[in-house]
């Protein structure tokens, strides 16, 4: 059975973008090496969809001996949600 092939184009040329004569409007370019997704807008500016890493962290403390449960989201800002009770002031 024959399937359907659909290729984005693509480079694997560390910090290359497309330009705007590269891509037309909704067509997209993959750049491998820094994991990028680009599009261009209905103003002709190319975007950047998604930017990702080859690794992903988070971190998730399980608690504190008021058994509070706190997400630690892994920003920069030590933003908290706490389920129950308030912050025990640790370090993010």
């Amino acid at each position: 059975m024959a399937g359907t092939v659909v290729k984005i184009k693509q480079s694997s040329v560390a910090g290359k973008e497309p330009s705007t004569g590269d891509i037309q409007q909704g067509e997209l370019a993959l750049n491998t090496a820094d994991v990028k997704l680009y599009s261009k807008n209905a103003s002709g500016e190319i975007i950047t969809l998604a930017a990702g890493a080859t690794t992903f962290t988070q971190t998730f403390d399980m608690g504190n001996f008021e058994r509070d449960v706190i997400l630690d989201g892994g920003d920069h800002n030590d933003s908290i949600f706490v389920t129950q009770g308030s912050y025990d002031g640790g370090g993010a």
